[in-house]
C-alpha cells in the first residue's frame, strides 16, 4: 500500500467519527425508527474499522513485522510489538469481529446492539486511530533522521 493510500484512509476516520456522533446523539427509539440511521451507522462503522485494519496492515509491513493471516491478527501483532496496550487488545479485536459480522452477516445485525456500540464504543475507533497516527508519525520521523544521517 502506498503512503498516499494510507493517508486517504486516515482521513476517512475523523469524518466518520463526526457523522457517527450525530447518530450517537439519538435515543434508541429515534435511531431505530429511520432505516437511514441504521444503514449509515453500519456503513460508517464498517469503513472506519476497515480503514484501521488497512492502516494497521500498512504499519506491520513498513516495520517488517510478521504478516497477519486474518484481520484480527493485525491487533495481535501490533500488541506484541508494543504499539497497542495489551489491556486494549480484546476491545480492538471485538471491534474487528463486529466489522466481520457487518460484512458477512449483514442481514442479522441487532439494532439495539448497534445503538449500544454507538453509545459506548466509538472512542475505541478514535483511540486506535490516534495510536496508529503516533506510530506512523514516529516511524516517519525516524526515517527522516536516518536519511539525514546518511
Amino acid at each position: 500500500m502506498r503512503t498516499a493510500d494510507v493517508y486517504s484512509k486516515l482521513e476517512i476516520i475523523p469524518e466518520n467519527i463526526e457523522k457517527l456522533a450525530l447518530l450517537q446523539a439519538k435515543g434508541y427509539s429515534e435511531f431505530r425508527s429511520d432505516f437511514r440511521n441504521v444503514d449509515s451507522a453500519l456503513h460508517r462503522l464498517q469503513t472506519s474499522i476497515q480503514a484501521l485494519i488497512d492502516i494497521g496492515s500498512y504499519i506491520i509491513a513498513e516495520l517488517g513485522l510478521r504478516t497477519p493471516s486474518f484481520s484480527a491478527e493485525v491487533i495481535e501483532i501490533l500488541t506484541e510489538a508494543g504499539f497497542i496496550n495489551p489491556k486494549d487488545q480484546d476491545r480492538y479485536t471485538s471491534m474487528i469481529q463486529f466489522r466481520n459480522r457487518v460484512v458477512h452477516v449483514y442481514n442479522n445485525i441487532d439494532v439495539e446492539v448497534l445503538h449500544g456500540i454507538l453509545q459506548q464504543e466509538i472512542d475505541d475507533i478514535r483511540n486506535l486511530y490516534q495510536t496508529f497516527l503516533r506510530v506512523i508519525e514516529t516511524h516517519e520521523d525516524e526515517e527522516e533522521e536516518k536519511k539525514k544521517g546518511e
